[in-house]
């Protein structure tokens, strides 16, 4: 072999080991999914609800359990699987006319969301184990819940939705608009803890069973429903008349404070990624 083939040769090779060092696919070395578990606390606004005028502020407990997936250095997309509660009481109010209405509900719902997430700070071309310690995200997304609002009365939960107390039938289904921020934190190499905060616009003016008039006592063929209908009469008050005003015709919403511990699925669960990055350091 001559001088300048060999020459030719060497640089051919260096050339092809050079490119395989710098440039691979992230399903070669890296983790871009995850599955998620969380916990928070939520708190419902609506008719029954009011952070200005109540004495308390009603909490209830959700869990969650939800995949995510990066898509580019910055914007993932995540699935999320949430059962919450919510609660409110005029009890809790200082309003004149919230403590003579007397009403109060709670609920455990079952949430179906798809959201966007954006990252600050981008993918580490060197992989996932040199992502960032701490990296801020918003996140925007569209979804569904189940809506089964319920009361107590002489110690005993009623379902609301089927008495139809204002005269109005609505879905057990409601669609929701869910937008945060959070932060995501390493942990390990593998784990991230996520502290977020969501708020949940509800398509809905019943996930509370309060938004219209008072219906006519007397079209209440279930005593129990009309006693749920106007809880006025237990503190000694005139029954309201049919076509007062029960709610104020406003959508729903809740609010959600908590945190997700995150696992980084390995890349062979889902074959090789679409994400071609350049190989800038060495991996912890």
């Amino acid at each position: 072999m001559t001088k300048s083939r060999f020459l030719l040769l060497l640089f051919v090779i260096v050339s092809k080991s050079m490119m395989a060092q710098q440039y691979t696919t992230t399903g070669d070395f890296d983790r871009i999914s995850k599955v998620t578990f969380g916990f928070g606390l939520n708190t419902y606004f609506g008719e029954l609800s009011a952070l200005a005028t109540d004495t308390k502020v009603k909490m209830g407990l959700s869990t969650s359990l939800a995949y995510e997936h990066l898509f580019t250095d910055n914007i993932a997309l995540r699935g999320s699987l949430s059962v919450y509660s919510i609660k409110g009481a005029d009890s809790l109010s200082v309003e004149t006319a919230r403590l003579q209405r007397n009403l109060s509900f709670k609920a455990t719902n079952i949430e179906f969301t798809a959201q966007a997430l954006y990252y600050a700070y981008r993918h580490p071309h060197s992989g996932y184990k040199d992502r960032a310690f701490a990296n801020p995200y918003f996140h925007l997304g569209l979804g569904i819940t189940t809506n089964k609002p319920k009361a107590t009365l002489a110690g005993t939960d009623y379902e609301l939705r089927p008495m139809r107390l204002e005269g109005v039938e609505y879905g057990t289904i409601a669609l929701v608009v869910p937008v945060g921020v959070g932060v995501s934190i390493f942990i390990n190499r593998n784990v991230d803890l996520q502290l977020e905060m969501q708020y949940t616009a509800a398509l809905t003016k019943y996930l509370d069973d309060v938004s219209a008039n008072y219906r006519d006592p007397s079209s209440f063929a279930d005593p129990i429903a009309s006693q749920l209908s106007d809880r006025r009469v237990e503190l000694g008050f005139d029954p309201a008349a049919a076509g007062d005003a029960r709610g104020e015709g406003t959508n729903d919403s809740y609010l959600r404070f908590g945190f997700r511990l995150g696992y980084y699925l390995p890349g062979s669960l889902y074959g090789k990624s679409s994400i071609r990055c350049k190989v800038v350091k060495k991996t912890r």
